[in-house]
């Protein structure tokens, strides 16, 4: 069984999606009267929440007044689930994550929610493909005592308290679930792609959606195909972690792969016989033809040089061929940067890439990210590849444009 959590933004989206997305079914309402519709539900706990804003003294107004939460054990675990059965797992669920207390970075002390002692609703989703059963589950996040439950870290929370429930009843752990989906998915693409007659990357995704895989393609600015994820039962995964042979730069050479061109075998046709006859031999000496011009093959490029503007100036980086691709496939711009782009986010890798250091913070910068704090000798390992330390660099990237977080005493 594997947990997810999120807080969301729009509560009543979020109410109406989990009652009365086609298929599903209500399993329990907890803290509120039964038989309401989406809507009552969803203004009850927006209600709630601003009824016990005056009695908040720290931190901004709490403006997301819902956590969701997606409970999806494997079509084995819950194969003879009744509806009581999901009710149970849904308490158990809150119970669990309750008792599950962190200390999130930059607190002293360890934090814990009470949302089994909040208004949340519990819905039954079935996928339309292959009907695997998973719970959405919708709680206020002010609890029944006008506390509010804190979601610091609340995604791994909900990752710890999965990990507890499935050694209770003997299920798979999230890590052994999400490996195991991971080679479903790598296998359905190599099959796909093996019975293609031709390749057409449209094509592929589609039969990918046809089979139940929810397909995210993500596009640059000038509409060009620079990635995609492929999602299964909760779990998503990015082109590369499925594996590098599946990533858009490397789609058709897989499919090429796949399908070798049959060699055809030209036959050679008898030789004919003939009798030697005896003539004299005469040598002949070649005269050297110094007007002739050499034709010296072009070398072909294992670099390919990109000119950055990193806001303080122009910098001229020789990227290897070889590993160019990683940088624009994994770039991915993050959370809350409306400024950066993933071409930004690709350029301060490569900056780094090249040793360009304080060229890589100034980028970051200028693109609302917080800079960052390198460690001292940052370089290329002894013991790396260029891919390696092309990976590590898009890493550090991300981390460099994240925005610089709000210092304040209490954080919600």
């Amino acid at each position: 069984m594997i947990m997810l959590a999120k807080v969301v933004p729009y509560g009543g989206n979020a109410v109406r999606y989990a009652m009365e997305k086609e298929k599903a079914t209500v399993v329990k309402v907890n803290h509120m009267p039964e038989d309401l519709d989406a809507a009552s539900i969803w203004y009850m706990m927006k209600h709630h929440c601003q009824l016990y804003e005056g009695d908040r003294t720290v931190g901004r107004k709490l403006e997301r007044f819902m956590t969701q939460f997606v409970i999806s054990p494997s079509k084995e675990e819950s194969d003879n689930f009744t509806m009581d059965d999901w009710a149970d797992l849904q308490d158990e669920a809150l119970d669990v994550l309750d008792s599950v207390g962190l200390i999130p970075k930059g607190m002293k002390k360890e934090v814990n929610t009470n949302f089994r002692n909040s208004m949340n609703v519990g819905a039954l989703h079935r996928d339309s493909k292959s009907g695997t059963l998973h719970l959405h589950l919708d709680c206020c996040r002010v609890d029944m005592d006008g506390k509010t439950n804190d979601v610091h870290d609340i995604h791994e929370r909900a990752m710890k308290a999965a990990e507890i429930i499935n050694m209770r009843h003997g299920w798979k752990q999230p890590k052994e679930i999400r490996e195991m989906r991971k080679k479903d998915i790598a296998d359905f693409c190599e099959y796909t792609l093996k019975h293609m007659d031709m390749f057409d990357v449209d094509r592929f995704f589609r039969q990918l959606s046809f089979n139940g895989y929810e397909v995210n393609p993500r596009y640059d600015r000038q509409n060009k195909l620079v990635g995609y994820t492929v999602g299964k039962n909760a779990s998503v995964f990015k082109a590369s972690e499925i594996g590098r042979r599946y990533m858009v730069s490397q789609l058709e050479t897989t499919w090429k792969k796949l399908h070798p061109t049959p060699v055809q075998v030209k036959m050679k046709p008898a030789a004919q016989v003939v009798t030697p006859t005896s003539r004299p031999v005469s040598s002949v000496v070649r005269t050297p033809n110094y007007n002739q011009p050499k034709v010296q093959p072009k070398p072909t490029p294992v670099n390919t040089e990109f000119s950055i503007d990193t806001g303080d100036g122009v910098k001229k980086v020789s990227i290897p061929n070889s590993i160019k691709e990683v940088f624009f496939n994994e770039a991915q711009i993050p959370e809350d940067n409306s400024l950066a782009t993933a071409e930004n986010v690709a350029h301060v890798a490569m900056l780094l890439f090249a040793g360009y250091v304080d060229a890589a913070t100034s980028m970051s910068e200028s693109c609302g990210g917080g800079g960052g704090s390198l460690q001292s000798g940052w370089g290329k390992k002894d013991d790396e590849d260029d891919l390696e330390y092309a990976l590590r660099c898009i890493q550090m990237s991300h981390s460099m444009c994240k925005p610089k977080a709000r210092r304040r005493n209490f954080h919600r």
